[in-house]
């Protein structure tokens, strides 16, 4: 089976079938699997940016819609990321593209965001970092994770395979380490686990 790097920003040295992340204002290469939206990094920007987003995103070679997403610490003020990140939300409906979404310190939101909209599209959380405990209120409600190169290992291990992604993002090391480095954890995480089950059978 062909390991895919479910999102990155490397052009050199990215797999063959990654896709790799094309800001709205650059020119989409001729060949490969991208995907293309607003960060909200660069939100204040939207209404010059989001024309380019809608122009780009129903080309083939587009197949998710982002990053894009809520950040408390960037960008513009969070009702304007709102409304934009919706923008994204409803263009992925309409193209039947998954959403790639970046989020920090607006997990509340980003719930109800997605309670508010009953995507038909999968949503998925990149370069998850966070908490066996967070991570399950976005499975819960449909979520898919990506990890990258920083991750917690007992939030790997309860991420069903089928909604477990794997990517570089801006990381230098190849794809092939990184799903490692999370197989090992998810593997070390089981057996800590049965270990105690078993011990805690004893009479």
């Amino acid at each position: 089976m062909t390991l895919t790097d479910a999102h990155t920003h490397r052009r050199d040295g990215a797999t063959p079938d990654a896709v790799v992340q094309i800001e709205p204002d650059e020119a989409l290469p001729a060949a490969g699997r991208f995907s293309t939206g607003v960060h909200p990094w660069r939100s204040a920007r939207a209404a010059e940016l989001w024309p380019k987003v809608e122009a780009m995103a129903a080309d083939s070679r587009i197949v998710a819609i982002g990053e894009c997403g809520l950040d408390r610490r960037r960008g513009a003020p969070l009702p304007e990321q709102t409304e934009l990140f919706l923008r994204h939300v409803r263009l992925a409906e309409r193209l039947g593209k998954p959403l790639i979404v970046h989020c920090v310190g607006a997990w509340a939101e980003l719930l109800a965001l997605h309670r508010h909209a009953r995507p038909r599209m999968p949503w998925m959380v990149h370069g998850f970092r966070g908490k066996p405990q967070l991570a399950r209120q976005l499975l819960d409600a449909g979520m898919h994770i990506s990890l990258g190169e920083r991750f917690n290992p007992a939030t790997a291990a309860i991420i069903p395979a089928g909604r477990l992604h794997i990517e570089t993002d801006t990381s230098e090391r190849p794809l092939a380490e990184i799903a490692a480095a999370v197989a090992a954890a998810r593997a070390a995480v089981r057996a800590e686990r049965e270990s105690g089950a078993r011990g805690g059978n004893k009479e």
